[in-house]
C-alpha cells in the first residue's frame, strides 16, 4: 500500500515520502516533507477510501439508481435499505476519519512550524482544512451526528460522543472560509488534483446550498463560475484528466487503472450482466433526445432484457491512465445557483442557469415563465440526470428536500422505513466507544 501510494504522491509533484513514512516531527520542518503530507492525504481518499466505491456506489444503491446483481448480502443490505450495523462497507465509510486524522495531524504541524516558506505554509494549510470540511460533509450527511475529531489526541478522540449536526456545519464552514483565504487561485500542482481557491469556494456552496442559505450559496458558486477559470466540457470530456470543467480531480493511485466507477460499472464482456445496473425509473426519466443517456450510459442485452449502466467513466483497466476521478465540477455550480436563485424567487435566473446545463445536453430551452413548482421540478430533473452515479448526489439530494420517503418507499414499499434516509454507526465503532450512539431504527 505504501509503495502505491507514494509512487502516486510522485506523480502529484516530485517530493519526498508521505507523512506516513516520515517521522511527524521532521515533516513540517520542509516544504517538500510538508507537502508530501498533504499529497498523502489524496492518495488516502483515493486508495484506502475508495471514492469512486464508497461515495458513488453505495449512495446510489440506497437510493433510485442502481441495483445489484449479484449475492453478496452486504451490497443486498443497501439496495433494500435494510443496511446492518455490522455492514463492512459503511464501515468503510466510517473510515474517512482515518482521513481526518491526517489532516487534523498536518493542520497541527502547519500552524505550528516556523520552518515553511509563508506561501507554502498558507497553501498547505488551506488544504489540510479543506479536506478536512470534505470528509465531514460525507459523515454528516450519510450518518447525522457524529464526532467532531478536531486532535490528533486519541485521549480525547477515543471516547468523545456524537456532536450535532449543525455543529458539525458550522465546522465545515469555518474551515471552508478559511481555507479560501489561504489558497491560491492558481493551482498548486500540475492538474487539477490539489485544491485551490475555487475548490474551497465550490464546496462552500453546496454546503451552504444544503444549509438553505440561498444567498449565500448563489454568492460562492458565482465567484467559481465567473472566476474565468472553469467551461463546460462536451460530454465525452468531462471525465477526463485535462477536463476544463474540473474543478478538483483525485488521481488513481494504481499507475496502471483508471477510476474505480469504470471498473465496478462496466461488464467485464458483451455477455456478462452488469453488476449494478441502472434502475428502471432513471433510464426513463431522462427525455428524448437527451444527449447524456447515449454519452454517459452504456447498454448491453441479455437474454432478451437490456441493461443500461453508468458509462460516464469509460476506462478501467490497464494501460494509460486518461480519467481521473472529477469530485467537483462546473456543471454543478451552475446548479446550486440555480436552486439558490429559485429559492430566492428568481425564476428567471434559475432558469437560465438550468438551461446551460440542457444546452450542453442537446436538450431544447425551458420556458422563462416557468412556474415555481414547475421550476423546482425541472430542478429536480436536472440534478437528478446532470449528477447520477456520481458521488451519492442523488441520495443526499432525496434526503436534503424531503422526499425519501416519497421516492424511495414508492419503489421499495416492502423494506423502505424513513429511519433507513440514515446510515447505522457501525457496531464496532460503539463497541469500541460506548459513548457513540447509534442513529434510530437500527
Amino acid at each position: 500500500m505504501f509503495a502505491v501510494a507514494l509512487a502516486s504522491c510522485k506523480k502529484f509533484v516530485e517530493i519526498a515520502p508521505p507523512v506516513n513514512l516520515l517521522n511527524a516531527d521532521e515533516v513540517f520542518t520542509d516544504d517538500k516533507t510538508a507537502t508530501a503530507a498533504i499529497v498523502g492525504i489524496y492518495s488516502d481518499m483515493e486508495f484506502s477510501l475508495p471514492v469512486g466505491t464508497y461515495l458513488t456506489l453505495l449512495p446510489g444503491l440506497s437510493a433510485d439508481e442502481l441495483v445489484y446483481t449479484s449475492n453478496d448480502n452486504n451490497y443486498l443490505q443497501l439496495g433494500n435499505n435494510t443496511c446492518s450495523p455490522e455492514n463492512p462497507y459503511t464501515g468503510a465509510v466510517w473510515g474517512i476519519y482515518s482521513t481526518i486524522y491526517e489532516a487534523n495531524s498536518c493542520i497541527q504541524g502547519i500552524q505550528k512550524s516556523s520552518d515553511l516558506t509563508p506561501d507554502i505554509k498558507n497553501q498547505l494549510l488551506g488544504e489540510a482544512l479543506f479536506s478536512r470540511a470534505f470528509c465531514y460533509f460525507y459523515l454528516v450527511n450519510l450518518f447525522g451526528d457524529v464526532p467532531l475529531v478536531t486532535t490528533t489526541d486519541y485521549r480525547i478522540n477515543d471516547t468523545l460522543s456524537r456532536a450535532s449536526s449543525p455543529k458539525i456545519v458550522q465546522q465545515m464552514i469555518t474551515d471552508l472560509t478559511r481555507a479560501q483565504a489561504l489558497l491560491s487561485p492558481d493551482y498548486p500542482a500540475l492538474q487539477r488534483v490539489r485544491p485551490n481557491k475555487w475548490t474551497a469556494t465550490s464546496l462552500l456552496a453546496r454546503v451552504y446550498l444544503y444549509s438553505a442559505r440561498w444567498a449565500d450559496a448563489e454568492s460562492q458558486a458565482s465567484a467559481v463560475i465567473n472566476s474565468g477559470l472553469y467551461s463546460l466540457s462536451g460530454l465525452d470530456s468531462v471525465f477526463l484528466d485535462l477536463s476544463n470543467e474540473t474543478i478538483w480531480q483525485l488521481m488513481p493511485v494504481n499507475p496502471y487503472l483508471n477510476t474505480a466507477e469504470a471498473i465496478n460499472f462496466i461488464p467485464g464482456s458483451p455477455t456478462q450482466i452488469p453488476t449494478f445496473p441502472l434502475t428502471a425509473d432513471l433510464v426513463n426519466a431522462f427525455e428524448p433526445g437527451d444527449n447524456r443517456l447515449t454519452a454517459w450510459t452504456g447498454n448491453t442485452v441479455i437474454g432478451g432484457q437490456a441493461f443500461y449502466y453508468p458509462y460516464k467513466y469509460k476506462n478501467g483497466g490497464g494501460g494509460s491512465v486518461t480519467e481521473y476521478h472529477v469530485v467537483l465540477r462546473l456543471a454543478e455550480q451552475y446548479l446550486i445557483r440555480a436552486e439558490a436563485r429559485m429559492q430566492q424567487s428568481n425564476i428567471l435566473g434559475a432558469v437560465g442557469d438550468l438551461n446551460i446545463i440542457r444546452a450542453r445536453a442537446g436538450l431544447t430551452s425551458l420556458s422563462s415563465s416557468l412556474t415555481p413548482d414547475e421550476t423546482a421540478a425541472a430542478l429536480q430533473q436536472e440534478r437528478r440526470i446532470e449528477l447520477f452515479a456520481e458521488l451519492g448526489h442523488r441520495w443526499l439530494d432525496l434526503k436534503r428536500t424531503a422526499k425519501a420517503d416519497i421516492v424511495i418507499g414508492a419503489l421499495k414499499p416492502a423494506t423502505w422505513k424513513t429511519t433507513d434516509a440514515l446510515w447505522p454507526v457501525p457496531q464496532a465503532q460503539r463497541t469500541a466507544n460506548p459513548s457513540l450512539t447509534q442513529n434510530k431504527g437500527y
